[in-house]
């Protein structure tokens, strides 16, 4: 008999391997961080576990790779609605901006976590841009790494030189400077399994083509992914038009940014020469369906995209722009928006949205490896789904089940790393309601220093 871990057995299993295998009655093994048996009920015996999880009735998915979002933003939830890009940013984050110390951005970071975590998420390419103060990295670091959550960690950079002294802002951070942290951070966790550093320069205008080609160079150096904001509006090509005589991708084409290890996020507004470029370079996309609604950006090529061989993954975006760190929202507005826009009823159907949020957001990181899938030797990163809820009984297919019929409620369990992060309903690493807490206090904080208020409009 061999010992492990931690026995799920009497599961039905959704693996999203190579052959997208879903296992009635069957069994995870897990050792310390990795998978080391999927199979049927019938074998079970041949296995002992330290802990023993009973799934009967449930069901075991991959966890999600969320490839994009801004935990610091969580505090800004429901503030500059109703309002086009730059007149959002405007009203909410960029007025709040100087006012985000590294205590606010722990805690903002943290609940956003939970959030995430408790829709499914294992995994958060976080894309953090406000430095305003320093140390506020380290502290979106700190605060996912006490939660148990992997982490990607996008070190961006904003350019705040040029915004309304109004916003208060009184430290500037400059291009060398976040160049030279991009270096620091790597070299610091580049022995950490849990914490991966991403180059995630802001958008278009925020560096400069020599600062581009820095970019590049570093991520080659570390061999670290890059994500960068890119054609969510028109406005990217006008900038890079104006600024050196050609659009967003032709000109990050030209020195040399553009890889596979890119992940643009959002590619709304993409002509014929931006598809062409992002086969030819193996650009990976990154979805973000919410942010692109409510603020009216338009609606992304996903399917076509998709059909011609581009990796896709998919984001929940920073809580000002969505409201919400949901990724199982999601996926589901991911296949209704395509099918709409199409007109299309089989357009991204539910096995392939699954397989964006899992598998493809892992080729995206450069993980294929060892995450994205439930696969013996893989990292055990999954969650357990309860199917027994008013909202998702009965289920007769469990993927479309859970694309189509599924809310927080239904998460169960969430293993990131063979440890429980969450663990039948309760958060077993930090005290949540703490946590929440703090989160409310700052935010209220945060919103009144800034002078921040809700814009609603009554009949």
């Amino acid at each position: 008999m061999l010992k492990v871990d931690l026995l799920i057995k009497n599961a039905t299993v959704v693996t999203v391997d190579s052959q997208r295998r879903i296992l009635e009655n069957a069994f995870v093994a897990i050792t310390e961080d990795k998978i080391v048996a999927i199979d049927s009920s019938d074998r079970v015996a041949e296995y002992s576990g330290t802990r023993v999880y009973d799934a009967a009735g449930k069901i075991v998915y991959p966890g999600f790779i969320n490839t994009h979002t801004h935990l610091f933003q969580y505090m800004l939830k429901g503030l500059g609605r109703d309002k086009l890009l730059f007149e959002w940013l405007n009203a909410s984050v960029r007025r709040a901006l100087a006012n985000y110390d590294p205590k606010t951005c722990y805690y903002a970071a943290q609940a956003a976590c939970i959030e995430a975590l408790r829709s499914g998420v294992t995994s958060n390419l976080d894309f953090m841009y406000a430095h305003t103060h320093v140390g506020v990295d380290d502290a979106v670091i700190e605060a996912m790494s006490d939660l148990g959550m992997r982490n990607f960690f996008g070190r961006s950079h904003t350019d705040t030189s040029g915004m309304p002294e109004e916003f208060g802002i009184k430290w500037h951070e400059t291009e060398q400077m976040f160049l030279d942290d991009v270096r620091r951070l790597a070299k610091k966790h580049r022995e950490d399994d849990m914490i991966s550093i991403v180059v995630a320069p802001g958008i278009i205008w925020d560096a400069t083509a020599d600062g581009y080609r820095e970019m590049r160079q570093i991520a080659d150096q570390y061999d670290l992914p890059l994500t960068m904001h890119i054609q969510e509006t028109k406005d990217d090509d006008e900038y890079s038009l104006a600024t050196w005589g050609k659009r967003t991708f032709p000109f990050l084409e030209e020195v040399g940014f553009l890889g596979p290890d890119l992940i643009a996020v959002h590619c709304v507004q993409l002509e014929e020469e931006d598809i062409d470029l992002i086969k030819q370079h193996d650009v990976k996309v990154c979805h973000c369906p919410l942010p692109n609604m409510l603020l009216a950006s338009g609606i992304a090529p996903i399917e076509r995209l998709r059909t011609e061989g581009v990796t896709v993954s998919l984001g929940v975006d920073g809580a000002a722009s969505n409201d919400k760190q949901d990724m199982l929202e999601v996926i589901k507005m991911t296949s209704l928006l395509q099918k709409v826009n199409l007109h299309d009823a089989s357009a991204l159907p539910a096995a392939e949205v699954l397989a964006m949020a899992t598998i493809n957001g892992a080729l995206s990181l450069g993980r294929e490896d060892d995450l994205g899938g439930l696969e013996v030797g893989k990292k055990a990163d999954l969650f357990i789904y309860d199917p027994m809820t008013p909202t998702s009984i009965p289920v007769h297919e469990p993927v479309s089940s859970l694309v189509y019929a599924s809310s927080p409620a239904n998460i169960e369990s969430v293993i990131v790393n063979g440890k429980f992060v969450l663990d039948r309903g309760e958060i077993t690493t930090i005290d949540e309601e703490k946590v929440l807490f703090e989160a409310n206090r700052l935010a209220k904080d945060l919103v009144s220093k800034s002078g921040l208020t809700p814009n609603v409009a009554h009949p």
